[in-house]
């Protein structure tokens, strides 16, 4: 059974990677498609923050079970 903050760390990577597929594939389309520049910036923007975020939880999973300390 995975310790609740190594459960967070996965549960976030799967909710935050779902949550940039959704920018990618409707939120920057449609904004571009209606016309708003502004909002395709900042959902560009967004996405950017997000996978940044992704690999650095990605990075703590990684290590963490390198160090057999993940479950």
């Amino acid at each position: 059974m995975l310790a609740n903050c190594n459960y967070d760390k996965a549960k976030l990577l799967y909710k935050i990677a779902k949550l940039v597929s959704f920018i990618e594939k409707h939120a920057i389309k449609d904004a571009d498609k209606d016309g708003h520049p502004l909002c395709s910036e900042e959902y560009k923007e967004l996405k950017q923050d997000l996978e940044r975020h992704i690999e650095k939880l990605r990075l703590a999973v990684e290590g963490l079970s390198r160090e057999g300390k993940f479950g």
